[in-house]
């Protein structure tokens, strides 16, 4: 009995120091296998097909509304620019990683906005995996 009442403040511990392996873990249920906001941009790692990522990206900006302005791609990596309603720039960029994991990175504004960019991320997920 003693044992169990230090399990329970040391696994809470655990989760209020370590809140990134905690992320990780729920990320990797919903197909997202770890992400990182870094100097104003978030870089996440989808666990899907580079071409299906590709095309769930596409169709996320456009259901927010943004218009594409520029879009380039080849076999191992993309490039999309779009703007938001209120004329701030928003990049995603895609890197093939594996047939089945592919590196999202996405900028929103000059310096980054990670709110707005975490609202991308969550949206392209929900396409993908419907």
């Amino acid at each position: 009995m003693k044992r169990g009442r230090f399990l329970f403040p040391a696994l809470v511990c655990l989760c209020i120091a370590g809140c990134a392996p905690v992320a990780f873990m729920v990320g990797a249920a919903a197909g997202v296998s770890g992400y990182k906001y870094y100097e104003g941009a978030l870089t996440v790692v989808y666990q899907a097909q580079y071409i299906k990522t590709w095309d769930a990206s596409i169709k996320a900006l456009t259901d927010m509304g943004f218009s594409i302005k520029d879009k380039k791609q080849d076999l191992t990596k993309g490039k999309i620019e779009a703007m938001r309603a209120d004329n701030k720039p928003v990049t995603v960029s895609l890197k093939y990683v594996s047939s089945q994991e592919t590196e999202v990175t996405i900028r929103v504004g000059l310096l980054g906005d990670e709110n707005a960019s975490h609202v991308i991320k969550d949206k392209i997920r929900s396409v993908l995996f419907k």
